[in-house]
C-alpha cells in the first residue's frame, strides 16, 4: 500500500490495535494525538496532508495523559508550537509528587 491508497482505517489499525478502526477515525482529536504518539513515517506523512496544522495543534494540547512518551511529546511540541516545552507534558496524576512518578520514555 503506497502513501496515494492509505486509508484512514489502516492508519487507525497501525496506530490502534485495540479498537474498532471506524471508532478510532470517528474521533479526530484523538486519533491524531495517536498518530502523533504511535505513527510511523507514511502515518504521520499521511497526517500532515490530511489534517490542519490547527488541527493538529488542537489534538495536541488535548492529548490525554500516558499516550505521549516525552520524547514524542517534546517533538511535536517543537513542530507545532515551536518549543519542546512549549506545553507541561500531561501527567497521569499530578497530585503525585514527582519523586514518586515513574517515568517510562517508550522504546
Amino acid at each position: 500500500m503506497n502513501d496515494e491508497t492509505l486509508t484512514a482505517e489502516a492508519v487507525a489499525k497501525s496506530v490502534n490495535w485495540y479498537t474498532p478502526p471506524e471508532q478510532v477515525v470517528a474521533d479526530a482529536p484523538l486519533f491524531i494525538a495517536q498518530i502523533m504518539a504511535r505513527g510511523g513515517e507514511r502515518d504521520v506523512i499521511w497526517l500532515r496532508r490530511r489534517f490542519t496544522l490547527k488541527q493538529q495543534r488542537a489534538a495536541y494540547e488535548a492529548a490525554p495523559p500516558g499516550l505521549f512518551s516525552r520524547r514524542h511529546w517534546a517533538y511535536w511540541g517543537l513542530m507545532l508550537l515551536g518549543a519542546p516545552d512549549a506545553l507541561p507534558y500531561p501527567v497521569r496524576f499530578p497530585d503525585t509528587p514527582a519523586a514518586q512518578r515513574i517515568h517510562w520514555d517508550g522504546f
